[in-house]
């Protein structure tokens, strides 16, 4: 244990907050050997590591009764419905949801553990329009211990707002089928209850998590193509800025689940949702998988389709086949040419409330994904 000289500005805080009997407090730096670090994270930043991306991770092993973290936002964020949140995590279960305010905040973790060891996980909820964050150290009441062993299992999920988890904490019910249109608000989002998260707990994995809110695999939300849709986002640490650049080999998953393709049939044209087209939607899907591959040729690739289309809306378009047909047809191609280690898959659609916001996931659709989702990793022997 050391008191790091970079959290030196916490001490009178700090000293407030352990001013509880028995159980002396220690304050640990971001770098600490015994932090596992999990997910995109710009380590150049001064202070600690710097990082937008939903589900990244800081893990660590103690002997201890209380934990806070300490974090720093950019002040000059776009409002409190888009500050992030994080989730204190012990032994599995969520202690604490904990919201970070602009500018240097020091958030009380967990409190009155029982005396022992526990794993302990600072997840960040929220996705990169949420904003980034600061890692700057954390307190812990008690002693910090060798890490938790790394799981053997690695996966990668990369989607649009479904993967973030957008507004999956609340439900809403929509007899006239207008009401889940919401808006979005940081608070109601939680990666920790998104399927990927949940699969990665089924199956002991370690999970990384890339999704971007209103991207397409062609096409965006707002019909931008090129040079802006997901697949030329895929290598930044922050979606929003070219530079740093991710490198895939810090990362190797084992299988690579793809949930893109919902924005890319929402595009708006007078007032209506509207198909892209199908060459070019699946040339742009097909080049991105072939980029996976290129970056990493062992490991099983599915693109999965669904839950928030299907053919009611709008009607007579039938967006939901013509997507799976896409996808399908894509997929397929690609076996043809020998890459069978790329698979197609669909989810069941949402066709009834409750909703989260804008009509996503609720938790428990989110349950439903991961379990669908299962059965085909077990089949393709994950």
């Amino acid at each position: 244990m050391r008191l790091s000289h970079h959290l030196s500005w916490l001490l009178p805080v700090l000293f407030m907050a352990g001013c509880e009997p028995f159980e002396p407090w220690f304050d640990y730096a971001p770098d600490e050997k015994q932090l596992q670090h999990i997910g995109r994270m710009d380590w150049s930043t001064e202070l600690g590591p710097t990082y937008a991306h939903s589900g990244v991770t800081i893990r660590f092993r103690c002997n201890c009764t209380g934990v806070d973290v300490a974090f720093e936002e950019d002040p000059d964020g776009i409002g409190v419905e888009h500050n992030n949140w994080v989730n204190i995590i012990v032994d599995g279960k969520t202690q604490a949801k904990v919201e970070i305010l602009p500018g240097r905040n020091i958030l009380r973790g967990a409190r009155n553990l029982p005396r022992g060891e526990h794993t302990i996980e600072i997840v960040k909820r929220t996705e990169p329009f949420a904003g980034r964050v600061k890692f700057l150290g954390l307190s812990l009441q008690g002693v910090l211990l060798d890490p938790p062993p790394w799981p053997e299992k690695k996966m990668e999920f990369i989607g649009d707002s479904i993967t973030c988890g957008y507004g999956n904490e609340v439900d809403i019910y929509a007899p006239t089928y207008s009401e889940p249109n919401t808006g979005y608000h940081s608070k109601n989002e939680d990666i920790s209850q998104a399927y990927g998260s949940i699969l990665g707990r089924r199956f002991n994995a370690e999970v990384v998590t890339t999704c971007i809110s209103g991207t397409g695999v062609y096409r965006n939300l707002d019909g931008t193509t090129e040079g802006k849709a997901y697949p030329y986002l895929y290598k930044r640490i922050f979606p929003d800025s070219e530079k740093p650049e991710w490198k895939p080999e810090w990362f190797v998953p084992d299988v690579i689940v793809i949930n893109l393709g919902n924005n890319d049939f929402n595009f708006m044209v007078e007032g209506t949702p509207t198909a892209p087209p199908a060459e070019e939607f699946k040339a742009a899907y097909r080049k991105f998988v072939l980029d996976l591959v290129g970056y990493y040729p062992s490991t099983k690739i599915i693109a999965s389709v669904g839950p928030m289309m299907n053919d009611n809306y709008p009607e007579g378009a039938e967006h939901w086949t013509k997507m799976q047909r896409y996808v399908r047809e894509m997929v397929e191609g690609l076996q043809a040419e020998g890459k069978s280690n790329v698979q197609y898959f669909a989810y069941t659609p949402i066709v009834s409330d409750p909703y989260g916001e804008d009509w996503h996931p609720t938790n428990e659709a989110h349950a439903k994904m991961a379990d669908e989702l299962a059965v085909r990793l077990e089949e393709i022997g994950f």
